[in-house]
């Protein structure tokens, strides 16, 4: 079986749609790029972190690694998601864009140039596309400020254990790091801060709005905030230095 028919659900069984039993609504995002750039090391991260924290569809090769947890989904705003690492090349976007909502484009500092063809083909769609820089050093960090392509989701750093990890069928790790910031951009990367972000829920602007939060301890009062006034709501943590983390709120399904 090649590793592109791999298919597991952790928690939970999906229609053919890919939509689970419960009605609940379903983000689907996927993982492009070159071959060796490292996309399944990023998607199975990726995967195994939404396992911990809600209902995933994973399809390719994380899907041997993922396992489930006792999650609950009201710590992502009621959302389940589905995981799809794709098969190297930017034609992987056309045979499943209509199944898709986000794609991220796993490159390496040394392959950006690569990136743009995978972002005309997410537009051609019309998906949101975003770009994760895999093995990043220091070093590269002027040459990715001055790239001209998608939106940066994330960068993760050079590791060796962390690129052997899938290869030795284990979960990458990254202590003292998160993936969530990925999470944080296929859902809403506009920031507001909260009353704006309240306003645009109530006035029915955005379905999820996405507030940062300076500190860790400022996050449950929000969340608590968001959800008295009848919206589902979670914190989500980045690696951004200026602040703590995100909160995100979701109107709910009517």
């Amino acid at each position: 079986m090649g590793e592109h028919a791999l298919v597991t659900t952790v928690s939970t069984k999906p229609t053919e749609t890919g939509a689970v039993e419960d009605g609940s609504e379903t983000r689907r995002i996927a993982f492009v790029g070159d071959p060796g750039v490292g996309k399944t090391t990023i998607a199975t991260l990726v995967a195994a972190r939404l396992a911990e924290r809600t209902r995933v569809r994973v399809i390719g090769a994380p899907a041997e690694l993922t396992t489930a947890h006792d999650a609950e989904t009201d710590g992502t705003l009621g959302l389940e998601w589905t995981v799809e690492d794709c098969p190297p090349g930017p034609e992987a976007v056309d045979a499943r864009a209509e199944r898709l909502d986000t794609v991220f484009v796993v490159a390496t500092p040394e392959t950006l140039e690569g990136v743009e063809s995978y972002e005309r083909h997410a537009r051609r769609y019309e998906l949101d596309c975003f770009l994760v820089v895999n093995r990043f050093r220091e070093s590269a960090r002027d040459r990715l400020r001055s790239f001209d392509g998608p939106e940066l989701a994330e960068y993760v750093y050079d590791d060796g254990a962390v690129s052997s990890a899938t290869g030795d069928g284990r979960v990458p790790t990254l202590p003292g790091r998160t993936v969530e910031a990925i999470l944080i951009e296929a859902l809403q990367p506009e920031r507001r801060d909260a009353e704006c972000a309240l306003e645009a829920l109530e006035r029915g602007e955005r379905s999820i709005v996405n507030v940062e939060v300076e500190d860790r301890a400022d996050a449950d009062p929000l969340v608590a905030s968001f959800e008295a006034t009848g919206y589902s709501a979670a914190y989500f943590e980045c690696n951004c230095r200026c602040h703590d983390g995100h909160v995100l709120a979701r109107r709910r399904s009517e």
